[in-house]
This record gives structure tokens, sequence and C-alpha cells, in this order.
């Protein structure tokens, strides 16, 4: 609710009175809704009671406009008002902080009420009603020195430092003390000691900040930005910077989406004096998660009727794959993994605290046109919290986190794309143009789902839960046959094998399929539209209500059904020199699959059925990657895994054997690289040489 402005404020005598009756008798039915949290807040030895803005409307408008309007006339009077309600409720509580504040004041030399009342150890935070919310690009002038309610992404956070609220300067000549004059942003310290004598000699000496006579609080500075969903087209998101003080210190971390009562400030630097714009910045009062999942998507009654039609549809798969980005044609197969990495499975905490993520990851490399593209893109528009990125502008800031300097040089931990889609899916276009550097960041981020940072005096370790989808083009230009995947595939084997699906979609000329194309394009393209079976929001609530409501969990079929794929392409392993078929890790992800197939058929038990729909994609993966599953020839995942064959891998040991050997042999005098070649030829190994050392 937004007050009405047009009726002028209460007088600070009225407002503390008036304040100090709504903590101590406002209730709902017989609890006394304060009398309990100021309880709470000297029981749990805290220094904030937090106010529902609504209660005070409903109890004393006239003393909420006032607050809303002119929180900075009030404040000090709502502090006073707290000490005295506290008095009432913990007289011993109350004691030790007005003791703690008349000290100060004393110490200090304060003499107005709003520095008295800056000393008083105590805040009174309002949480502003959703109805008041304003967006960050809507905020102007109108809303200048007023409380008000916005949402945003916390894309940078700074260290915490301290803040002075009092500022006491000592002459460093006579020791006379005098404070300093506050503003928003700036101190106005003195420079020359004004103390006169009995003489009547001014002293001039140089005056110095007295730190441990002066009054600080923590602060910490974070940009607040507009979050991805709502912004239209090609417009730039808006941010603000905030400023957190005391106990809303380290309570945000890079990449969280927050919710925050402040109040909006405007300021001229002081290196800008001549110009006539403002800086302005957020002095927040209260702050909580504003975190948009799929889990916080609304969903109605009748919603939820018509989720419980769409479960009990036989061809309910089908109609999914059918509405998943329609106008990309075909890739049937690829658009039901993803659906399986929007359902996802629920993370597994082990007993040792171990926890096992349920995300899936997707990697599509495909030849140029294919649609990878716009696929991703459709993913994000489609996702609560679905954020897209492109290799070739993603840094390893744009994709984890990294420590940066803002416009005043102090260190800000910022957060990147995964750790921006923490709790949704993070879409990363054309993964193969990242250089090096940018590719090994991810790799915690990917397996552990977190981001640690350590650099420049900041440890902090964020969240990054999200499923990652990613898109890439072949190092060739074409996927060639005639080489391995990791050939194919500019990305080290230590990313590839963190994915649990591959797809590689070729453009191949076939007439029956380029006229089905030519004619579903020319269709989709004139019309402007495409018939489908459910709407993009009628999937994501779908998707919302399955990963809120459904945990399934293993059945003895579906694990009996895993195991025994597990076991029969292990056999094809049975010999030291067979290739590698699949480890523990392709084992998870096909739990993983499983549990997601089930989700997606709101079902609290994943099924056989499960369990072969999560094999069959495997299967398509691995015959994706030039890996026949069911010629009964043996299988090799060492490609991927560690980027060679497991025939090269054995070959390159053997022949580092023979080194060693003839190393050992000749002593400090070395091996001469032809005795090598020869020795290598003479074992048989004609193509595959190491030099010497």
């Amino acid at each position: 609710m937004v007050l009405n402005t047009q009726q002028g404020a209460l007088d600070v005598i009225s407002i503390q009175k008036r304040f100090q009756e709504f903590l101590t008798e406002f209730r709902v039915g017989e609890e006394f809704v304060y009398k309990k949290r100021i309880n709470e807040m000297v029981a749990n030895h805290e220094r904030s009671v937090v106010v529902e803005f609504e209660h005070l409307i409903d109890f004393d408008y006239e003393l909420a406009k006032t607050i809303q309007e002119f929180p900075d006339y009030a404040m000090p009077a709502l502090k006073k008002a707290l000490l005295e309600a506290l008095k009432m409720i913990d007289p011993e509580y109350a004691a030790e902080i007005y003791e703690y504040a008349v000290r100060n004041q004393q110490l200090r030399g304060v003499e107005t009420f709003e520095e008295a009342a800056s000393l008083i150890p105590l805040n009174v935070r309002f949480k502003l009603p959703q109805s008041s919310l304003i967006r960050l690009r809507d905020l102007g002038a109108q809303h200048v020195d007023r409380l008000v309610l916005v949402e945003g992404v916390a894309l940078r956070v700074a260290v915490s430092k301290p803040f002075l609220v009092i500022p006491v300067y000592r002459c460093m000549r006579c020791g006379f003390v005098q404070t300093g004059i506050v503003g928003l942003t700036e101190v106005f310290a003195p420079t020359k000691c004004p103390r006169v004598s009995e003489e009547g000699q001014r002293c001039n000496g140089p005056m110095a900040l007295d730190s441990s006579s002066s009054y600080s609080i923590n602060h910490q500075r974070m940009l607040l930005q507009e979050r991805q969903e709502e912004l239209v087209g090609g417009v730039l998101p808006r941010g603000v910077q905030a400023l957190l003080t005391d106990d809303l210190v380290d309570k945000v971390k890079p990449g969280s989406r927050v919710r925050v009562s402040a109040i909006y400030r405007a300021y001229k630097p002081v290196k800008a004096q001549g110009e006539r714009a403002l800086d302005t910045f957020l002095e927040v009062n209260y702050l909580e998660s504003a975190e948009k999942e799929f889990e916080s998507v609304e969903l109605t009654e009748k919603d939820l009727e018509e989720i419980r039609r769409m479960a009990q549809d036989p061809w309910l798969k089908e109609k999914l794959i059918d509405s998943l980005a329609p106008g990309i044609y075909g890739l049937r197969d690829i658009k039901e993994a993803i659906l399986l990495a929007l359902f996802g499975a629920p993370a597994v905490v082990l007993p040792d605290n171990t926890r096992v993520r349920g995300d899936s990851h997707i990697l599509i490399i495909g030849d140029p046109g294919t649609g990878k593209s716009q696929l991703l893109q459709t993913i994000a528009k489609l996702v609560p919290r679905g954020i897209y990125t492109s290799g070739k502008g993603s840094s390893g800031v744009g994709l984890t986190a990294a420590v940066v300097r803002d416009a005043k040089g102090e260190f800000m931990l910022e957060a990147g794309a995964m750790v921006l889609a923490d709790g949704g899916v993070c879409l990363i276009d054309e993964i193969d143009k990242m250089d090096d550097n940018d590719r090994s960041a991810i790799h915690e981020a990917l397996e552990q789902q977190t981001v640690t940072i350590t650099k420049a005096g900041i440890h902090a370790t964020l969240n990054a839960r999200c499923g990652v989808i990613a898109a890439g083009n072949p190092t060739f230009g074409k996927y060639l046959r005639d080489r391995s995947v990791a050939d194919n595939i500019n990305l080290p084997p230590t990313i590839l094998s963190r994915f649990d699906l591959i797809f590689i979609v070729e453009d191949k000329p076939d007439d029956t399929r380029d006229r089905e194309l030519a004619d579903f394009v020319l269709r989709v393209r004139g019309q402007g539209k495409v018939d489908v079976p459910f709407s993009a929001e009628t999937i994501r609530k779908y998707i919302a209500h399955a990963r809120r409501s459904v945990n399934p969990v293993l059945s003895p079929d579906a694990a009996e059904k895993l195991n025994g794929f597990y076991l029969e392409m292990r056999k094809k392993s049975d010999t030291p020199d067979s290739p590698v078929v699949i480890t523990t890790r392709q084992l998870e992800g096909l739990v993983r699959l499983t549990k997601a197939h089930a989700r997606m058929r709101l079902s609290g038990v994943a099924e056989a059925i499960d369990a072969e729909a999560a094999i069959r994609l495997y299967n398509v993966f691995l015959e994706s990657i030039g890996v026949q599953t069911s010629s009964g020839k043996k299988v090799d995942l060492s490609t991927v895994t560690v980027g060679k064959t497991s025939e090269e891998l054995d070959t390159m040991a053997k022949i580092d054997k023979i080194l060693v050997e003839m190393l050992a042999l000749a002593g400090a005098n070395g091996v001469l690289e032809a005795d090598f070649r020869i020795r290598c030829k003479e074992e048989g190994f004609l193509k595959r040489t190491s030099k010497s050392t």
C-alpha cells in the first residue's frame, strides 16, 4: 500500500508515544505480537525488531504515513519508543542498553536528539507490504528520502567496514575534542582547532580523527540490479547501490535475490559539486530473501486441476516435447533430455553432509544453423531463473564469480551467470569459444554446485545449484566422424565428463528430412505461429508443481534395471586392455535422469519405465558420439572422460615405461632420441612416440 502523501507529519513526541503504544498494545487475536518479538530479541541477543507495516497501518494510519514519508524525522523517536517499550517488558536488559547509550553520549559530547538516538544500539526494521513494491527503474525524484520497497539481485557485495555515525576529532596540540558533521556519504571534518584560550588566542592546532572515541557501526555496500526476467527486449538492467548497516551486514551473498525496505537517497558527490545531477543509493532498513525459483511459481486451484489432468495423459511426455521450443524442427531426443533437466531430481545429502547434485547437465554440439542458440534462448524464457550467457562474452566472472574493484577502488565480490542461476538453469551458448581459464573456473560449479573465491582478503563460497544446458560448435566447423569426440569438441575432458548427456547434431543432406524441414520453416515463419498442446506458462506451472511436490525415490525394479545396464556395459570392459564403457559418474547421471522422469509423471516412486527412459537417452548419447551399443561391439568412453581412447592411453603408458627403463640403464648420459625411436619400433609402436627428457 502506498500511503497518502497529502497529510502533514506528526510531531516527534507524538511519534514516540504512539509507536510505543503500538509496540505494547497491538495484538492479533489474544497474542501481543510485538511484546513477543521484543522478548525474542532479548532472548536471542539481537538488536532489531521487525515491524509488519500493514500492522502499523491498521493500528495507526497517520503514524504509518509519517514514517513512510519522513523516515529520517521519525526514526530517532522510534528508537526511543522501542527503548521505552523494552523498559516495560525487560527492565534489566533495557537498563544495559540505556547505560551504554548514556555513556557514549557523555563520551562524545552529544547534545542533539537525533545524535543521542543514534547511540541507542537498537533498530526498528519495517517490512513493507508487497503491494507497495516499486521497480528499480521506476525510482525517481518523488521517492527521495521516502521509505520504499524494491526487489533485485545482489550482483556485487563489498567487504564489510566500519561506518562513522558520530566522528570525534581531537586537537593534536591541546587535546580539544569536537564532533564532525556527517553527510549522507561524507564526513566534514574540522581541520583546525577552534578552541580559544583565556587570553583570546585561537589554538588552530591540527585536528585528527579519534577512532577510539568516535561511534561507528558495521556497514557493507552492494549493487542491487533488476532481475533478468523483468527485462523486456534489449533493455539494459538498472542497478542501484545499496548500503547495509549493523546487523544487516553479511546477510547477503552475491547472486542472492532480495527484497528490501529502504530509504531512497540522493546526494551530490564532493567531486561533482558543480553538476546538477544527483547520485542515488538505497539505505536499507529491512532485508529478506526474494528467491524466485520454480518452487515459488504461484498456482491456483484451477491450475492444480489442470496439472492433475495432464499427469493422467498417457501421451504427456510426447505433448511436452511437442510444446518445448515448438519453433525448432525435430531434435526430439534433445528436447526430452532438456525436459528432464528442467524437472531435475532432488539433491541427496549423505550422512557426512556431502551433497550429491540432483541437477542434470546437458551438452549439445552441433553444426552451424542447427538451432542450438534458439533452443537455449527459448528455455531461458521458460524457466523463472534461466540465465542465458554466451561463451564469447563470458569471462571467469561471467560464469562463476570474481573479486573486482568498484569505482571507489574497493574490492567487491561479483556473482557470475552460474551463481545468478542458483535454483534455476544456466544456459551457456558457444561454450567452445571460452578460453581455458574461463572453462577451468566452472569445474567446481558443475560438480559441487558451489563457487569458492579466495582473493584480496575475501573468502566466500557461493551456491550455484543449477542445471547447465550448454551448446557449442565442432572444432573444425563441422563434426568429423573420422575424428574422436575430444578432437571434435574444443573442451577439456574434465569438463566433458561432468555432463550427464552429450548430443551431436549434424547437418547432413537428406532429401526427405530436408523437404520436411523446409515445409516446417515456411509454414511457421509464414503464419507466425505453431499449434502446441501446452503453452509455455502451462509447462512452467507443471514443472513448478512437480519440483515443489514430488521427490521420487528409486523402486527396487528401477534400481535393478539400472544395475543390470551398468553391469552389462561393464562386462564389455572385462579385461585389463578393454576400453572403459561406463563409470559410477555415469551411473549417478542415470539415477538423476530416472528420478527426473518419475517427477515428470508426478510419481513419488521411480519405476522401471523411468529407468528405461533414462537408459534409452543414455544410449542415444553413446550412439550420438559414435559409440555403437546395440551391435555388441566394445565401446569406449575414455575419449570423453580423459580425451583419449583406452588404446591410446595404454600405448602411452607402455611407451613411457620403455623410456623409464632406458633412462635407468643409461644413467647420467641420457637417452638419444634415435635410440628411443628404434626401441619403440621394435616393440611395435610405429605411430606413438615420446620425446626424450
